[in-house]
């Protein structure tokens, strides 16, 4: 297998990084095994990568899965790709927008759940996260690169500063755990931020017994979009009934701020108040 780099192949094809696409490459090799590991990759399992840039990553994983699936937006980061490593034939790059194809249908011939990695544009993290979600029974786990700001959201305890929608929106579903950092020193152009790894874990069985997902949602939202308001303040905006208390029967105190709540205490919300809105 020949040695190809990132560095090599920006300055053998002269590619300049497009800032709109939040093109930021990793050319640290130590770091892409350091991302690697936590996977946990067989070489029975079929691997997603978003944001697959010039495919030199994506080469190394193929090394080790039984398949390498590698989204990107830019074709000229496609073509450069498909000629560099073409005779590795378990990876297969696919053109296209993450946020809009159609994953069950993309995925549909492949090892079932399945694991991810990328190193996904700042720009769009939380949108890429909430696609995953919503196809949460597609995957396995995920180990995927944001900004550090994204993490410490990910992670955040009920009461921080970090903690809101993003908080109890994904904790609800998966199990999100911060790995390391990553200095911009390890990626061309370097960001003017440092980023972070995260791991995504998809459990079998559901976390919570959430009634009505989309209600849930909408809960979550109005309260932390009010979030220097007490909970009972926030939800009179969903309530069409002033007489109707569903504090004192999910035993939350009225006088609690958003990020006070747990996100058990956010589901019992919801929960109780989906057969009165």
């Amino acid at each position: 297998m020949k040695n190809i780099t990132v560095s090599s192949l920006l300055k053998k094809y002269k590619i300049r990084p497009k800032k709109n696409l939040g093109q930021n490459f990793l050319v640290n090799t130590n770091l892409m095994n350091k991302l690697m590991d936590p996977l946990d990759l067989y070489p029975d399992e079929d691997l997603l990568e978003i944001g697959s840039g010039l495919g030199v990553f994506s080469s190394k994983l193929a090394r080790h899965a039984l398949g390498v699936l590698a989204i990107e937006k830019d074709r000229r980061l496609i073509e450069i790709a498909r000629q560099e490593f073409v005779e590795q034939k378990n990876l297969k790059f696919v053109e296209g927008d993450f946020l809009k194809l159609d994953l069950e249908s993309l995925l549909r011939n492949l090892r079932l759940p399945i694991k991810v990695i990328g190193n996904i544009p700042y720009n769009i993290s939380s949108p890429i996260l909430f696609k995953l979600l919503e196809n949460h029974s597609l995957f396995q786990l995920a180990v995927l690169t944001v900004q550090k700001e994204v993490a410490k959201r990910l992670v955040a305890a009920p009461g921080s500063k970090d903690y809101g929608v993003l908080t109890v929106l994904l904790n609800s579903q998966v199990c999100c755990e911060s790995l390391f950092d990553l200095e911009a020193g390890a990626f061309l152009p370097p960001p003017e931020v440092t980023s972070t790894a995260v791991k995504i874990s998809f459990p079998n069985q559901p976390l919570h017994n959430i009634y009505n997902p989309t209600l849930f949602k909408r809960v979550v939202k109005t309260a932390f979009n009010q979030r220097r308001k007490t909970v009972r303040n926030t939800l009179k905006t969903l309530l069409k009934n002033n007489k109707i208390k569903p504090w004192e029967a999910c035993a939350i105190d009225p006088n609690s701020r958003p990020e006070r709540l747990t996100i058990a205490q956010y589901v019992t919300l919801a929960n109780f108040l989906g057969p009165l809105l």
